[in-house]
């Protein structure tokens, strides 16, 4: 009798131990099937710009999604990408505050080439639409808009008056490093109105970070005394 429940004891011991691997199995399944279904969402605060969307979802999500769980890098996405849309910078910190930030444009054959001189003065884009996107808790925040009537920053604020851009802008993404304003080098964004034979057609305006905002401003006097 003894021996009987030495073993029934044993037996007990190997079943629960077969429940704690049976478990953990299933936790871990679980938590890989959530990561698979990891799914970025757009603010509802700001909706996207009508030409940022792509088959009735913000293009901006497919972007993130490929990057978090597939593991694309910018020119995989952008080789998937419909042609009207290219990624130029994805999951990189632009504006030194800690959070990701995504910039995106929007174009077509409409636009004009960029002249000689322009691609002389470091120019490097050209487009319709752009935004640049923050992500924080899984909510893909626009922090910055660009069609062709405005700039607005991530509170839909106009940051310069204008005219309609109606033949597109031109673009250049520079690093800018200033350690009395920021902890961290950040972007600067500059662009300029274009003609209709790809010539400069405005003043240039320089989009900047203000830490002390939390927000995108823009200038045609930056860095100036």
């Amino acid at each position: 009798m003894k021996k009987r429940k030495k073993r029934s004891g044993t037996l007990i011991v190997r079943l629960g131990a077969l429940m704690v691997i049976l478990a953990a199995a299933y936790f871990a399944v679980v938590l890989l099937m959530g990561e698979r279904d990891y799914e970025p969402v757009h603010s509802d605060t700001h909706p996207p710009l009508p030409a940022m969307m792509h088959e009735g979802r913000p293009v901006i999500e497919s972007i993130v999604r490929w990057r978090q769980i597939d593991n694309l890098d910018v020119d995989e996405i952008n080789r998937i990408l419909p042609e009207s849309f290219e990624v130029l910078i994805l999951g990189e910190d632009i504006t030194a505050n800690s959070a990701d930030n995504h910039v995106i444009i929007h174009k077509d054959s409409d636009l004009p080439g960029l002249h000689p001189l322009l691609r002389d003065a470091g120019y490097t884009h050209v487009f319709w639409n752009l935004a640049v996107y923050e992500l924080k808790d899984d909510t893909l925040h626009p922090i910055l808009q660009i069609d062709r009537e405005a700039i607005r920053d991530g509170y839909g604020r106009q940051l310069i008056d204008q005219v309609p851009a109606t033949n597109g802008y031109a673009l250049v993404i520079e690093p800018y490093e200033n350690d009395a304003l920021y902890d961290a080098p950040v972007m600067l964004l500059e662009i300029v109105m274009l003609s209709d034979e790809g010539r400069e057609a405005s003043d240039d305006i320089i989009i900047y970070w203000d830490p002390s905002e939390a927000a995108f401003k823009a200038t045609n006097t930056f860095g100036a005394p």
